[in-house]
């Protein structure tokens, strides 16, 4: 799209934005997300002085959209600003995201684990024997963990590949499935706080297990002391329940389920993921299940909210951008 095109329909920029084929229900969630932050802060005398400085994030994707409009409009040139800005959209929502879960958790909801031990326990799941089973296969738990920490490339993995393969209408559902994913872990881990098994267990018990990704409990107890607080520490994982690592475990492989070679590797991968979110991650097993309904829940309502928009979007018998409606059919 040109500017004298857009001069020409300024209402285009209302529908959709050339170089960032972002849902726009996507974008709402995301200011719902820095609305609740913004608002629990104040109302419960909140500041975190340690989430980091995205300027420079945002300086570059600027940077790479200005030097695409000298370029000419290749395939390529599409894919990479579709990335840039996915990633750009994922960085400031995992922000607002950030800021609202540690805000909402100043209410000090009652603390869940006994129930979420009890569930394990009606599920059959012994939790204790699992960890100690993995503490004693080094093997096996350096598989997991490497598993484990793999969450952030594969947020990033479903952006990229559907980016470069030019499904831009794919990369629209899996933006919203990854918020409102993110929007429904983050209001029930706040409702239904919980310090995972760790609570239960003595430490030093373990050889080789360190619980890394286990809630910190330290920054729970500290968020639900009354009075005014400024966190300085750097915010980690503080939801139990449900598991975020299951959801995209569950999620990544989904979205790229028609892409064999990479779904096959996935499945491994995620299946590890699974087994060391119940460890590296101190999940209970009921946190991982929920984790994987969520993400389910989650990728078909954004299909649907999708399809709801291209009809609306449709509706209008005019199309903003001749590229995106090129790729759209």
């Amino acid at each position: 799209m040109t500017f004298g095109a857009l001069v020409s329909h300024p209402h285009r920029l209302l529908i959709q934005s050339r170089s960032s084929p972002i849902s726009r229900t996507a974008v709402l969630f995301t200011v719902g997300l820095a609305t609740v932050g913004v608002v629990n802060s104040i109302a419960t005398q909140f500041k975190i002085a340690s989430l980091p400085n995205m300027w420079s994030l945002v300086a570059a994707v600027v940077a790479v959209d200005v030097l695409s409009q000298l370029t000419p409009r290749t395939k390529i040139v599409a894919a990479v600003q579709t990335a840039i800005f996915g990633i750009l959209y994922l960085v400031t929502t995992s922000l607002c995201g950030i800021l609202a879960a540690y805000s909402m958790q100043r209410w000090a909801f009652p603390i869940q684990d006994r129930h979420l031990m009890s569930a394990d326990m009606a599920l059959g799941f012994d939790w204790f024997a699992y960890a100690h089973w993995i503490d004693k296969h080094p093997a096996v738990q350096e598989v997991i963990r490497f598993a484990y920490n793999t969450i952030m490339a594969q947020i990033a993995l479903p952006l990229v590949v559907l980016a470069f393969s030019n499904r831009v209408r794919d990369v629209r559902v899996y933006l919203l499935t990854f918020v409102i994913a993110f929007t429904i872990t983050i209001f029930v881990s706040a409702l239904m706080p919980a310090a995972g098994p760790i609570t239960f267990v003595d430490r030093s018990t373990f050889d080789i297990l360190k619980f890394t990704g286990a809630t910190p409990i330290d920054h729970l107890t500290h968020l639900r002391e009354a009075g005014p607080m400024i966190l300085r520490d750097m915010p980690g994982g503080i939801a139990t329940f449900p598991s975020f690592h299951a959801t995209i475990a569950i999620l990544t492989p989904l979205v790229l389920r028609s892409y064999p070679r990479i779904f096959i590797a996935l499945l491994i991968l995620d299946a590890a993921m699974l087994g060391g979110t119940i460890t590296e991650g101190a999940h209970y097993f009921s946190d991982v299940i929920a984790g994987a309904g969520v993400a389910f829940f989650a990728y078909f309502l954004a299909g649907r909210i999708v399809r709801f928009e291209d009809r609306a979007f449709d509706s209008c018998g005019d199309i903003a951008d001749p590229d995106l409606a090129a790729q759209a059919s």
